[in-house]
């Protein structure tokens, strides 16, 4: 029987935000990771990781900086939404990072955003959460569980401020740019009436 490491953690935790938050969209798939890769994983996973936490944060039109001088006067604000662009990225997805020791999931996306983009949020909701299960495609026989769970959010202050070597990038958008991560997809599918999709973008294709 191959072991699964994190199991019960996992499915306490993801239990747990599925009874606080009502109807969510729960999608559980399975991995197949790259042998030489595993070991890596699988330290992690013993070693507590068990996933990470996003955050879709919204600005109101009111809550956005004065525009400077140079900027026509007929530029209008709209609701709009922050994005990242990893180093090296094609896709931009949302804010956000693994879960500490001693945090819940909500913790870590409020402080992840911080970190990532200088912006401070609050959660308002939850969209989606992924349970994935991890195996190796060499003689590896653990399974390895983790959860990626993807909030709503309002914007409480801050401007946007990237580490240089962290990111690529971090941007407001008030329509969605053409790359997207499947879960971007997802929430911006529901957000922006134009949004369309050809089918379920979290089957559609992986990172």
């Amino acid at each position: 029987m191959p072991e699964d490491v994190n199991r019960e953690t996992v499915e306490r935790r993801r239990d747990r935000l599925l009874d606080e938050y009502g109807e969510v969209r729960l999608h559980e798939e399975g991995e197949v990771v790259d042998a030489e890769r595993f070991p890596e994983l699988r330290k992690l996973a013993r070693d507590g990781y068990t996933g990470g936490a996003y955050a879709w944060v919204v600005r109101r039109p009111e809550q956005a900086a004065d525009l400077t001088e140079s900027m026509p006067d007929e530029v209008d604000e709209d609701v709009a939404v922050l994005m990242i662009l990893g180093r090296g990225g094609k896709r931009w997805g949302l804010a956000g990072g693994g879960r500490e020791a001693g945090e819940t999931y909500e913790e870590a996306a409020v402080r992840e955003v911080r970190e990532e983009t200088g912006v401070d949020c609050e959660l308002t909701d939850l969209f989606l959460i992924r349970h994935r299960v991890a195996t190796s495609d060499g003689d590896h026989d653990e399974r390895l569980h983790k959860l990626s769970v993807f909030f709503d959010a309002a914007y409480a202050g801050g401007h946007v401020a990237i580490q240089p070597g962290e990111l690529a990038g971090a941007a407001w958008f008030d329509r969605p740019p053409v790359r997207l991560y499947p879960e971007n997809a997802v929430r911006a599918s529901t957000f922006w009436d134009d949004f369309e999709t050809d089918g379920d973008p979290l089957t559609m294709y992986r990172e």
